[in-house]
């Protein structure tokens, strides 16, 4: 098996796990997909640690009744032993209200062999889409960083530069 190969594994394990304590709410586990001092930026937020991880999955959820993410099959990339990949996005966001938000993303991501397993080093969460499941919301600019294996600084902040222009 290659690098990239096991790599590839790695990190679809690693967005499985993810994926299922998100929809089981099981905030510890959202926090242990993440390193002790990973970072996560999402929302125009930049969560550091574990803790904080744990602290922005129980926040973001309590305004939902479930949600289900789908993340793509995700463009690793290894060079110089670090692993980094471009993961694509949904989500059903099962409101509290009775509404459905259904953003569409990308992920940027980094990683580390942290406790002997993957987890989460760095991720910047960049909304593409923003309204319901009737798509009639704004599909939203964003900095292209170019062609995957590229990667924004670790120092970017998600932004929306206003719609594109859908419905």
């Amino acid at each position: 098996m290659t690098d990239l190969m096991a790599a590839q594994l790695a990190v679809m394990q690693l967005h499985a796990r993810y994926v299922d304590a998100v929809w089981r709410g099981d905030h510890d586990t959202v926090g242990d997909c993440f390193a002790e001092e990973g970072e996560w930026r999402i929302a125009g937020e930049v969560i550091k640690g574990r803790a904080a991880a744990i602290a922005f999955s129980k926040r973001s959820q309590s305004m939902t009744r479930a949600l289900l993410v789908t993340l793509r099959n995700p463009c690793v990339n290894v060079w110089n032993g670090e692993i980094t990949a471009r993961t694509y996005f949904t989500a059903h966001n099962f409101m509290t209200d009775g509404s459905v938000f259904t953003p569409i993303g990308m992920y940027y991501e980094r990683f580390v062999h942290e406790r002997e397993a993957l987890r989460f080093k760095w991720r910047l969460f960049q909304t593409l889409y923003s309204g319901g499941p009737d798509y009639k919301g704004d599909l939203l600019e964003f900095p292209d960083y170019g062609p995957a294996p590229a990667m924004p600084p670790l120092d970017a902040i998600p932004t929306a530069k206003g719609a594109r222009g859908v419905g």
